[in-house]
C-alpha cells in the first residue's frame, strides 16, 4: 500500500511512525493510520503490530493483504484461541473455507481444556458463512466446479494451481468433487495426493477410493490416516538422517530431506506399506547424493536390498522429472 524509498530508516523512526498512526486514528483517518503503521512494520516486524495491521486491513476490506500479513506469523496466531479466531475470520473473508475447517478440526482433536465450546461456535460460524456464500455466489461456485471438472486436460503445474482454488468451495462441495478427482487417472499423482491430504485434514470418516501411482484403485478412510509426513517410515528416516548428518553435513541433510518430502507425497498414503526398512531407505538416499559417506552405513549383506530400494527411488525420481516435460 506504500512505496519504499531509498532512504534508510533509523530505528527511532519506528516509534515516530507509531505516534503518527495513533494521531491519525484519533482523527478518524484509518487509511493514514494504516500507512504509518505499514512504515513502522517495514522497520520492525513484531507480532502486536502485525495483529493491529491485520485487523485494520479487515476493517478497510483489504482481505488478501490481511491474509498475507497474518501468514507471516501463523505460529503466533495459532498460539492462543483468541488469535486463532482472528485467523479464521481472515480465511472466511477470503472464502478459504477448507483451510478454516481444517484448522478448527485439528484444534478440536487436540481437545484443549476450556476451548471446545468456542471451537464449536467457530465451526458453526464457518458453516453459516459457507451457506451465505452458496446462496449469493452461485455463479462463482459453478465456474470453479466446471474448471475443476476439466482438471485432467491440463499439465501438472496447471492442475495444481487450479485444484488449490478448490479450497474456496464450501466443505460439502469440496468433498464431492475431491472424491471424483481421486479416481481420475489423468490427474497427476501429486495432485490426487494433495486432495487426499485435504480430506484427511477435514477428518472425513467415510471410505474414499483413490488411484495410486501404480494405477490401481485403493480405499482409505481419511480420518484414520495422517499427512504424508506423519508416516512412521518418514519419521524413522528423518530420525536416522538427522542423527547421522546434522553435525557432519547439514547441507546434505537439507538437500536429501527436500527430495524425501516430495517422494513421500507420491507414496502417500501407502508409504508405510512400501517401506519395510526405513534405515536402508535412508542409506539409499545418502548413497544417491554421496556414495563415500553412505559406505560407512552399509554392510555387504544389505547391498542387494539397497539396490532394490535405489531402483524404486529412481523410478520415483523419473516420475517427478516427467512433470517438467
Amino acid at each position: 500500500m506504500f512505496l519504499l524509498t531509498n532512504k534508510i530508516p533509523f530505528p527511532k523512526n519506528y516509534e515516530r511512525f507509531i505516534e503518527l498512526g495513533q494521531e491519525a486514528i484519533k482523527n478518524n483517518n484509518l487509511i493514514g493510520t494504516v500507512d504509518y503503521y505499514e512504515h513502522a512494520y517495514a522497520i520492525r516486524q513484531d507480532f502486536p503490530l502485525n495483529l493491529v495491521l491485520v485487523n485494520m486491513y479487515l476493517e478497510i476490506g483489504e482481505n488478501e493483504q490481511a491474509l498475507s500479513l497474518a501468514s507471516e506469523m501463523k505460529e503466533k496466531y495459532f498460539a492462543y484461541l483468541d488469535y486463532v479466531e482472528i485467523y479464521i475470520q481472515i480465511l472466511i473473508q477470503n472464502h478459504l473455507f477448507i483451510q478454516a475447517h481444517s484448522i478448527i478440526n485439528e484444534r478440536i482433536l487436540m481437545e484443549q481444556s476450556g476451548e471446545m465450546r468456542k471451537l464449536i461456535s467457530l465451526k458453526k460460524k464457518i458453516r453459516h458463512v459457507e451457506l451465505m456464500y452458496q446462496q449469493f455466489e452461485v455463479g462463482k461456485i459453478k465456474e470453479l466446479k466446471e474448471e475443476l471438472q476439466q482438471l485432467n486436460k491440463h499439465n501438472y503445474y496447471e492442475q495444481m494451481a487450479i485444484v488449490k482454488k478448490a479450497g474456496q468451495l464450501p466443505q460439502e462441495e469440496f468433498i464431492v468433487i475431491g472424491k471424483k478427482i481421486l479416481v481420475d487417472v489423468q490427474v497427476h499423482n501429486l495432485v490426487r495426493s494433495w486432495i487426499l491430504e485435504e480430506l484427511v485434514r477435514l477428518h472425513v470418516k467415510e471410505e474414499v477410493e483413490f488411484f495410486w501411482r501404480d494405477n490401481k484403485k485403493y480405499t482409505v478412510v481419511p480420518a484414520s490416516v495422517g499427512t504424508p509426513l506423519d508416516s512412521a517410515a518418514y519419521q524413522r528416516i528423518l530420525l536416522f538422517l538427522e542423527k547421522e548428518l546434522i553435525n557432519d553435513d547439514p547441507i546434505l541433510l537439507v538437500d536429501i530431506m527436500e527430495e524425501i518430502r516430495l517422494h513421500f507425497a507420491l507414496l502417500y498414503p501407502l508409504a508405510d506399506e512400501i517401506i519395510e526398512d526405513p534405515r536402508l531407505w535412508a542409506v539409499s538416499y545418502v548413497s544417491s547424493y554421496n556414495h563415500s559417506i553412505a559406505q560407512k552405513y552399509q554392510v555387504e549383506e544389505e547391498q542387494l536390498e539397497i539396490e532394490k530400494i535405489q531402483k524404486i527411488q529412481s523410478e520415483i525420481r523419473f516420475e517427478l522429472e516427467k512433470m517438467v516435460l
